[in-house]
């Protein structure tokens, strides 16, 4: 896997369309988790994550026909695409946060009593492209430790499935789902203090 996204780049330079369109499956679905992770409940009723993904892919593709990125190994672009994707995710929020666009400037159609119904719950705080980059490599480390069960586990949640239906996919209880994603929760937070402590 780590050499396939290197092969597919190399296929879709020599004009093979179809790699393109596998590059953007290899991916896809991981980064619209990861952009819809980023958006709060507001925002998500004005902001497509897979429209955010297909213009991160969109810049990715004009970048590498003119050159601009070296690929060698399946993770360098992987962060590469979270680097684009934050990015334009960041991009995306801050428009609509400005001014007469401010998601905080609408009102609910359901306020009867016409009163100013605003919500809050907005972005506190993006993650720097140097952030994102050192979590993925974190969430990658955990993510290579874990059982196969356990992986599957963690990449349904990502993916924006709830307990529920990971564990009528897995044959587990939701009980032993809560405590699978509790123990993975743990790891990434010890590698991640860890990690900040050196």
């Amino acid at each position: 896997m780590d050499q396939l996204p290197v092969e597919l780049l190399e296929r879709w330079r020599n004009g093979d369309q179809q790699a393109a369109d596998e590059l953007f499956g290899l991916y896809a679905d991981q980064l619209i988790a990861l952009a819809r992770s980023g958006l709060s409940a507001r925002l998500k009723q004005r902001l497509d994550p897979e429209d955010v993904v297909q213009s991160a892919y969109r810049s990715f593709f004009r970048g590498a026909s003119a050159g601009r990125f070296e690929i060698k190994r399946g993770g360098d672009l992987w962060r590469l695409l979270v680097a684009i994707t934050l990015n334009k995710l960041h991009l995306q929020v801050r428009r609509n946060q400005a001014g007469k666009r401010a998601v905080a400037r609408e009102r609910k159609l359901a306020d009867s009593d016409g009163g100013r119904a605003w919500e809050s719950q907005l972005l506190a705080r993006d993650p720097s492209p140097l952030e994102a980059v050192t979590l993925t490599d974190e969430v990658e480390k955990v993510i290579r430790q874990l059982e196969p069960l356990e992986r599957q586990m963690l990449e349904l949640r990502l993916q924006g499935t709830n307990v529920e239906r990971i564990a009528a996919v897995t044959h587990r209880t939701e009980r032993t789902v809560r405590r699978v994603l509790e123990q993975v929760k743990n790891r990434l937070e010890a590698r991640l203090s860890e990690s900040s402590t050196k």
